[in-house]
């Protein structure tokens, strides 16, 4: 992915909006993300392309999880064979997005530098593994959870054929995440992404199959560039697919990042684990819990702990 030099794009930094093309049986959602995905990106250290890879899965929840017609979560994973572990990524009804990547840097980098230029990524970090979303609507409620195996050669491959496999929906997906140049001289990670699917045919509609194929063959025509680009608007983009059909764009919703490590919960989780446990987590007499996704480090007292689990 080039960079591309920023400017202001002339509407908010971080959101998801949906999008209905007029007179046709699809629907779909469009997301931009500068200053919440490069907080995500910017907590770890981590390879470029691990970066962006993880990029794509932040970017992959934002998309779906406003589907969710309740207060709840939405999960998505993928656990592989390869030098990264599993990515994961959340999007929490009403609060945002989070993601981390669990990897072996020395292997990641040995396998970067032996991978050949023709093999995706994905491939290079995650090997053979499977690809999962769950749904989880609460503690007094089951979760769903679909999977598939990891056979494609992007994320976005990946969850369409997710949706074709465990939803029967025709979808289409087109992500890109990378690195621009900030008006004040310095990086920033951004993201874009838009999702289409079909909506079923019924007695009025009849038979949609045509304006899938119509629209479907016009949304593949989106660039990496053009997701990423801050100098065209999410609009500007969906009257440069659809401006012959007619496009409307709805209320966007903010994308925020959203982190659950709260200082009282993680009290009472360090509280329950034995105190051998503890002991290896002190440092310089603080008990110190690390956050797997912010990467912040938490520091409590011993007798904050003991008042706790007394």
């Amino acid at each position: 992915m080039t960079d591309i030099l920023s400017a202001d794009p002339g509407e908010p930094g971080d959101f998801i909006a949906g999008f209905q093309v007029e007179g046709r049986a699809v629907r779909g959602r469009v997301l931009r993300s500068a200053g919440t995905l490069d907080q995500i990106l910017s907590a770890h250290d981590f390879p470029e392309p691990v970066a962006r890879l993880l990029g794509e899965a932040v970017v992959l929840a934002g998309l779906v999880g406003p589907a969710l017609k309740f207060d709840g979560r939405l999960i998505i994973q993928a656990n592989g064979t390869g030098p990264v572990s599993f990515i994961v990524a959340e999007y929490t009804k009403g609060e945002g997005v989070r993601g981390f990547a669990k990897m072996n840097r020395d292997a990641v980098l040995a396998a970067l530098a032996a991978a050949s230029a023709d093999t995706p990524p994905i491939k290079t970090l995650l090997g053979e593994g499977y690809f999962a979303m769950t749904i989880d609507q609460g503690p007094d409620m089951d979760q769903y959870q679909g999977v598939v195996p990891i056979e494609g050669d992007s994320l976005a491959i990946i969850a369409e054929h997710y949706f074709t496999q465990s939803e029967q929906t025709p979808t289409r997906l087109r992500m890109a995440v990378g690195e621009v140049w900030t008006q004040e001289g310095g990086k920033q990670w951004r993201g874009g992404g838009a999702l289409l699917q079909a909506v079923a045919g019924d007695e009025s509609r009849g038979d949609a199959k045509d304006d899938w194929d119509h629209v479907r063959a016009l949304f593949e025509t989106i660039s990496d560039d053009e997701l990423l680009d801050p100098l065209l608007s999410a609009g500007g983009l969906l009257y440069r697919l659809f401006h012959e059909d007619g496009v409307r764009i709805f209320d966007p919703e903010t994308l925020q990042r959203r982190c659950s490590c709260e200082r009282d919960r993680l009290l009472r989780i360090i509280a329950s684990f034995p105190v051998e446990d503890q002991a290896h987590m002190t440092r310089d007499g603080n008990i110190v819990m690390t956050c797997e996704y912010c990467n912040r480090d938490w520091n409590f007292l011993p007798g904050e702990v003991e008042a706790v689990g007394a």
